[in-house]
């Protein structure tokens, strides 16, 4: 230290500077940003255009007085509106006008944007050929996929 206070140079063990950033990995935070930033944008205007749909919809709303009605009465499960459990049914309500449907895919893109950032970072480390990093990225990809298969 100077008396100044301050910590000299390469005194005391320290580094100087802080070692370069490669430009690999540069472009690889800014691919997995757009995917996230994409991915969370496009996720949110689906939930909106489904969650206005759903709110636009005549039979949608008496259902949801019904389900309301339910809710105060205690249910804890109302069934006044249908809702698709299966990424068949949200594909098939969401082609029949059902906003909920809508919904359902916009929360599963949501889901889905951390797999495919994983997948793109699978496909840096390969460009790169560090294959320490493309090993751990293939089994994280391999047990996320795998629990979305199993549920």
């Amino acid at each position: 230290m100077s008396d100044s206070g301050e910590l000299q140079p390469g005194g005391a063990g320290l580094p100087v500077a802080p070692a370069p950033v490669p430009a690999s990995v540069t472009q690889l935070e800014k691919a997995v940003a757009v995917v996230l930033r994409i991915g969370v944008t496009t996720s949110c205007l689906v939930i909106a255009a489904g969650s206005v749909l759903t709110l636009a919809a005549a039979s949608t709303r008496s259902g949801a007085r019904r389900s309301l009605a339910q809710v105060r009465r205690g249910a804890l499960h109302p069934s006044g509106l249908p809702f698709p459990h299966t990424v068949a049914g949200a594909l098939h309500a969401t082609l029949h006008g059902n906003g909920l449907g809508l919904v359902v895919l916009g929360v599963l893109l949501l889901i889905a944007t951390p797999v495919i950032r994983v997948a793109v970072g699978l496909g840096a480390f390969s460009l790169q050929r560090d294959r320490a990093f493309v090993f751990i990225t293939a089994t994280v990809l391999g047990v996320l996929l795998a629990s979305f298969a199993l549920g």
